[in-house]
């Protein structure tokens, strides 16, 4: 199971995204757990079970089995350097799970959790976070992610097909 990033900045549209990802993997009778950011509870048909209190989140995540688990961690509590974090990420498959990261800058993403997300969801981004991203992900359409307006976003489903860009809907 591929884990994704799903960057951008405020207002791009990657909660909403994530949110409707979300509901696809609850009506498919498949467990959601979520760790939000304070304040914004995630609506019931997007998450089986959420959470703004990393520790909650955690010790949910490691009693799961074959989640898809989203993690607001660099807009919470949770800096880039906090371990416990990165083993979501790079052991998370040997629980069945599939992690979302979601954040609003590249810079704040620790180089370990891009190395382990195969696919990505580029939102609007400052060109210094886009070329972050074109290197991870050796695209240089990713680039086109500087000018983006609301609710586009470059999706690549892997690191070995072309990101092409992509609306969301509200």
């Amino acid at each position: 199971m591929p884990h994704r990033a799903i960057i951008g900045q405020t207002g791009s549209g990657k909660t909403f995204l994530a949110q409707r990802t979300g509901a696809v993997y609850v009506a498919a009778g498949i467990g959601v757990l979520a760790l939000h950011k304070p304040l914004e509870v995630w609506p019931g048909a997007s998450v089986s079970w959420q959470t703004d209190d990393p520790e909650k989140f955690l010790w949910k995540y490691d009693r799961s089995r074959g989640c898809a688990c989203f993690m607001e961690l660099a807009d919470t509590l949770v800096n880039k350097w906090d371990a416990r974090f990165h083993r979501c990420f790079t052991q998370g498959r040997h629980l069945g799970h599939r992690c979302f990261y979601l954040s609003q800058r590249a810079a704040l993403v620790h180089p370990n959790i891009r190395d382990n997300c195969e696919s990505l969801c580029l939102f609007a981004v400052p060109a210094d976070a886009a070329k972050l991203w074109v290197n991870d992900f050796n695209d240089p359409a990713l680039l086109g992610a500087v000018m983006l307006p609301p609710w586009f976003f470059y999706f690549k489903a892997s690191r070995y097909i072309p990101a092409r860009r992509l609306t969301v809907t509200p």
